[in-house]
């Protein structure tokens, strides 16, 4: 059997956190700027203008001095100590962010023959605008881009709406995660046989509800496994979470986990096929690894289980391999 569990819609953190060279976080901090007049006419223009064939792509030049623009607004919003904005981050890092995104692209159209389009960049666009909760940020950013909606659609919601599209039939493409998926099904056969399974770790959930008082530091719930897509500077979250299966706990005395904290979909799934000791789920697909449970023992109170976790390729690593 096999059940796929869908995250989310990726969500994109773009003005509070922003990792750059070497993973360095920058801290936003949001202060009071006039505002930026946004041109009304962007909003009936946008479609018109994004994409027609002179202007569909920024030259190579463009897209650095572009990128450089985005970069400098989140550096003088980093705190604390610093090197200066040309060691965080010379020129030749974001020319090579900038191949990224290209790399990008083309991965896009060559494997799964996809393009972002004009009307799904303009969504972005009014996604950033609505959403946004460093507004000043967003409008700094605007400003360095030349006040000029066309090429902040470009420079800045393209290389989202690329990094999600790709990302995510990256991680439902049947064909690439095959030689896992063939893994999974090979480990449920040997527990189904109940023959010994490697890489199985133990856990147990609390099935009551979490107290609603009192709750002390180590029955905080686990937070959410977040797979970090890095666009170059740009963060893009996929949360997927399916407690602390995938996001083990640093150990704590007396630590409790509650069922309830479980991605509801995969609550569903162990509360149908998980009801005695001994049975074994399907296999269960996230976007990220494929996963297996057997019941070890369940009690009024208690679900006690052995859970398998096998990592899907990395998106990264494939990234990598292909040609621009």
């Amino acid at each position: 059997g096999h059940i796929q569990l869908h995250a989310a819609a990726h969500s994109i953190s773009l003005f509070e956190a922003v990792r750059i060279d070497r993973g360095q976080m920058l801290e936003v901090k949001s202060k009071k700027l006039a505002g930026v007049l946004w041109p009304a006419i962007a909003a009936c223009s946008l479609l018109f203008v994004l994409n027609p064939p002179a202007f569909a792509v920024d030259d190579f030049a463009s897209r650095v001095a572009a990128r450089t623009a985005i970069e400098h607004v989140y550096y003088m919003h980093r705190t604390g100590t610093k090197p200066t904005f040309e060691q965080a981050l010379p020129v030749s890092l974001i020319e090579q962010l900038v191949r990224l995104d290209l790399r990008k692209e083309a991965a896009l159209k060559k494997t799964y023959g996809v393009e972002a389009t004009s009307a799904m960049i303009e969504r972005e666009v009014q996604r950033i605008n609505a959403t946004s909760r460093a507004p000043d940020v967003l409008a700094e950013i605007k400003h360095a881009l030349g006040d000029d909606p066309m090429r902040f659609a470009r420079s800045l919601a393209r290389p989202i709406v690329v990094e999600r599209e790709l990302r995510r039939r990256f991680e439902n493409d049947n064909k690439l995660h095959s030689s896992e998926r063939r893994t999974a099904e090979k480990a449920r056969e040997d527990l189904l046989a109940k023959k010994p399974v490697e890489r199985m770790r133990d856990v147990t959930w609390q099935l009551g509800s979490r107290p609603g008082s009192g709750i002390s530091e180590s029955s905080v719930p686990p937070s959410q496994t977040k797979g970090i897509a890095k666009s170059g500077a740009y963060s893009v979250e996929a949360t997927a979470q399916v407690g602390q299966v995938l996001n083990p706990q640093p150990a704590v005395r007396d630590r409790k986990f509650y069922f309830e904290d479980l991605d509801p979909d995969l609550q569903k799934v162990l509360r149908t096929q998980l009801k005695k000791p001994g049975d074994v789920s399907a296999v269960i697909e996230t976007p990220t690894a494929f996963l297996l449970f057997v019941t070890k023992e369940k009690t009024n109170d208690t679900l006690s289980a052995g859970s398998i976790t096998i990592p899907k390729r990395s998106y990264d690593e494939w990234l990598a391999q292909q040609v621009d």
